[in-house]
């Protein structure tokens, strides 16, 4: 009914009603973006804990890798070469290089998992294209000096990467092809 003023305002009748998120319909995530999820947010806290720990005592942290390294050094063989590198590498210097890393890698880390979380496409394009751009390095840094931990953060890297862009591939592919049907 319109007054002679103009229009009338909507009503409360007149406005849909908004949907609860208890009505929405959230698809079920996949096991393995679960598990990838978890894995962010697992890591980061401690990688976080490591940054404030490095930035907020360099001295100390670099007197527990010394005492460290003078431990393995007397710890066998293999421990005995350990603590040499470790004693021969450790300076003021690399522990601040190690807490910028830290900081980096441990708020990164919180990014990715909040963007995974999040459930847009496009934060999983952002963590395939974080995690592609550091394989090359960790890819060097295994060649240079294997490790098994390495090899671990080199593999669970591919596999994230490898498992993101091909479930975003085919998701893209499905939704193609349902857009063309309409």
């Amino acid at each position: 009914m319109e007054l002679p003023d103009g229009p009338r305002a909507p009503l409360a009748q007149d406005v849909p009603a908004p949907i609860a998120p208890e009505d929405a319909v959230v698809p079920e995530r996949p096991l393995t973006l679960k598990l990838i999820i978890g894995y962010k947010f697992t890591k980061a806290p401690l990688v976080l804990f490591l940054a404030v720990l490095l930035t907020a005592n360099p001295v100390g942290a670099e007197h527990m890798a010394r005492v460290l390294a003078h431990e393995l050094s007397e710890g066998g063989a293999l421990l005995a070469r350990l603590g040499a590198w470790l004693g021969m590498h450790m300076s003021r210097k690399d522990v601040h290089h190690a807490a910028f890393l830290a900081w980096g890698d441990g708020l990164l880390t919180t990014l990715e998992g909040v963007l995974l979380l999040r459930g847009h496409a496009w934060g999983e394009w952002i963590v395939v294209v974080a995690l592609a751009a550091l394989i090359p390095f960790e890819a060097i840094s295994l060649e240079r000096h294997p490790g098994p931990l390495k090899l671990v953060v080199l593999t669970l890297n591919l596999a994230i990467v490898g498992y993101l862009a091909t479930r975003r591939w085919l998701e893209r592919g499905r939704h193609r092809r349902s857009s063309a049907h309409r």
